[in-house]
């Protein structure tokens, strides 16, 4: 009794820690599919109003425009993991457009109040995870004409021959390349032959002669330029010497005197004292000279 008690509580235990295992994994993928769709905003056309079951009610139908390649490939990851980790009994609002007789293009079930059928600007608000039931809430931004919507295949196949287009122009280019190459390649084998191997190793031998040969002619001719130049420079300055050392003296002679006549011009005229005097001398008297009376 104890035993089958102990089995039936590992059981239990196993049973939980599986069941905790899914729900994390539910939850991840819940948490995936709001964070890559939500805020998204596209091109779509509501199309009708359709029941899906007693219980789940009407839900309005969007077309996805085929020009939105990228939504389209998220919806359909978004549904594929959410088909992995629900019950088969769950409704997922993400469908093929069979109904439409367009399988492969994408439809989206949701709810949309007030609002005509016709082409619209669609944004994605939220995924909501009811009972049985996986919705994806949108929001009308923009209601477009009819006429857009019959120019918009226009441009998604003007978006396909584009990148068709761009595909050919890539594959062209490669193409050319490879050629180029093929050329050059002709090319250097044309010229990497015996004989032109030949006549550049004879030229080569030839151009380092005549480098050789000019540089040292070019050598003895700059020194022999050199030497002459500076024999012509020498006697230049011997012969250039005295005369310029004449012009030096002749205009320090000219300042010399202009500077004399300049002082002789404020000079002081002072007036001269004679030292000598006369004395007079009695009749009959006789008084010797001295030696500084004849100085």
């Amino acid at each position: 009794m104890i035993e089958t008690s102990q089995n039936t509580l590992d059981t239990s235990s196993v049973s939980t820690s599986i069941g905790n295992f899914e729900n994390t994994e539910t939850i991840k993928v819940k948490n995936y599919t709001k964070d890559l769709l939500k805020s998204r905003i596209f091109l779509g056309g509501y199309m009708e109003r359709r029941l899906i079951s007693q219980r789940t009610s009407y839900r309005d139908v969007i077309l996805l425009s085929a020009a939105e390649v990228e939504l389209k490939k998220d919806l359909l990851d978004a549904e594929m993991k959410l088909r992995r980790v629900l019950p088969d009994e769950y409704w997922i609002g993400i469908t093929n457009a069979e109904i439409f007789d367009k399988p492969s293009d994408v439809c989206i079930w949701t709810e949309i109040e007030n609002q005509p059928f016709g082409a619209f600007w669609f944004q994605i608000k939220s995924v909501r995870f009811r009972d049985n039931e996986v919705i994806i809430l949108v929001k009308c931004i923009r209601h477009i004409s009819d006429a857009y919507m019959e120019l918009e295949p226009l441009f998604a196949k003007s978006t396909k021959n584009s990148l068709e287009s761009k595909e050919t122009k890539l594959d062209d280019t490669i193409v050319s390349f490879n050629e180029s190459c093929n050329q050059v390649l002709s090319n250097l084998k044309s010229v990497l032959s015996i004989k032109n191997l030949s006549e550049f190793i004879t030229f080569l031998f030839a151009f380092v002669i005549a480098f050789f040969t000019g540089g040292t002619t070019f050598v003895v001719f700059l020194g022999n330029f050199i030497l002459a130049l500076v024999r012509e420079f020498s006697i230049l300055i011997k012969n250039s010497t005295p005369m310029f050392l004449g012009i030096l003296d002749f205009f320090g002679k000219i300042i010399g005197g202009f500077y004399i006549l300049l002082a002789m011009f404020f000079k002081p005229n002072t007036p001269v004292r004679n030292e000598r005097t006369l004395t007079y001398t009695p009749k009959n008297h006789f008084v010797p000279y001295s030696s500084k009376d004849f100085d």
